[in-house]
């Protein structure tokens, strides 16, 4: 069939718009963009600098709005063009895969959390490339650049009001939440919808022998199994089933803890804690008793995007002190020279007694089956 010049430049034009490659291999990509295997062992900023001018508007997606008064100042301080776009990170993982297998590339960098997903999904089938600055290379562990560089770092932890003393917790242990005393008095976020809490369960369920320990302090007897497979299962399943609250985002467990009477706890981000900080909201951060969930932020640069050296830029702004200042006031900088600032500085990672990492290999293993069984027991 014969195709007009025409009709081939209009589609040529519009596929040009949307951020399609034609024909054009990863390593190809790759090799001209000079990421992966061909970055250079040192960055020439300035070159880049001068090549992000020329390329088309960056497009960010991003899980957080503090994203935009970051791309403001990035735009002010580069004069390089930055659209940010502000979704759920299960969202943002599921769209960039769908555009991704249709052939759209519009994605020039994506800040989001979910280390599995975005293995599993995304770097797995290269639609979002690795950068690590190489000034910040050596000074960041090998864990920090899988599969992404990680911007920063979130703790999953619990959340509390007590009335009766507001700076100690209501309960001596995780346990407490699953008897009659916390029935319809503990909110959490869905790991349906929130990578975080899915962490925090995968590490409860990887830790199991732990659990089983903390069971049988509370108790005082060892635990027993019918229906589960262990104790961190079995933990979710009584939790469940007494009635805990299932809330759509953090800022709802928040509320739902502030405005708790006589007590009350909730699962969230520690981040939250800098709303209460402001008078927004009223509860403590648990950081004694119950185990918190370390929970990375990554950033990755979108394969075949028209756009790498401006997303190079973004990166190595997003990692250096005044780039990401409007995130050190409440998270961990991945980067260890930045130095954290605002409300927060004295809460460091340090500050969590148990603090459970939850490697991506056991997410990746363990998030399909905790995900049935939530559905199954909500």
């Amino acid at each position: 069939m014969k195709v007009s010049k025409s009709i081939l430049s209009a589609l040529i034009a519009v596929l040009a718009l949307s951020g399609t490659t034609l024909g054009q291999s990863y390593d190809a990509w790759l090799q001209q963009a000079q990421l992966g295997a061909y970055q250079p062992a040192s960055d020439d900023w300035d070159a880049i600098l001068e090549a992000a001018k020329r390329e088309p508007t960056l497009v960010l997606y991003t899980e957080t709005s503090r994203a935009f008064p970051m791309v403001e100042a990035f735009t002010a301080a580069t004069g390089v063009q930055v659209e940010g776009i502000n979704l759920r990170g299960n969202e943002i993982i599921e769209r960039v895969r769908r555009e991704f297998d249709a052939g759209i590339y519009n994605v020039g960098v994506v800040l989001v959390g979910s280390g599995a997903l975005i293995a599993d999904q995304l770097v797995s089938r290269n639609a979002l490339t690795a950068f690590v600055p190489t000034e910040v290379a050596d000074v960041m562990p090998e864990a920090a650049k899988y599969p992404l560089l990680v911007h920063r770092y979130s703790v999953g932890t619990w959340y509390y009001k007590n009335e009766a003393d507001p700076n100690v917790p209501p309960y001596t242990n995780i346990w407490a939440f699953t008897t009659p005393e916390y029935t319809n008095r503990v909110a959490i976020n869905s790991p349906l919808a929130s990578g975080t809490t899915m962490e925090y369960f995968v590490g409860l369920v990887a830790n199991a022998d732990l659990m089983a320990e903390l069971y049988e302090d509370y108790f005082g007897r060892p635990i027993t199994l019918e229906v589960t497979e262990n104790a961190g299962y079995e933990f979710l399943k009584r939790l469940l089933e007494n009635r805990a609250r299932v809330v759509p985002a953090f800022r709802d467990v928040s509320a739902a803890v502030s405005a708790g009477q006589g007590y009350f706890a909730g699962f969230g981000a520690h981040s939250a804690y800098a709303a209460v900080v402001r008078g927004e909201y009223d509860f403590q951060l648990d950081t004694d008793v119950a185990p918190a969930v370390l929970s990375p932020r990554y950033i990755g640069i979108g394969s075949f995007t028209q756009s790498p050296n401006a997303a190079k830029l973004l990166l190595r702004w997003l990692t250096s002190q005044e780039g990401g200042s409007v995130w050190w006031g409440e998270d961990f900088p991945g980067n260890p020279t930045v130095e954290s600032t605002g409300e927060m500085t004295t809460l460091k990672l340090s500050s969590f007694d148990k603090l459970w990492d939850t490697p991506i290999d056991l997410q990746l293993q363990l998030r399909d089956d905790i995900a049935d069984f939530f559905i199954l027991f909500q």
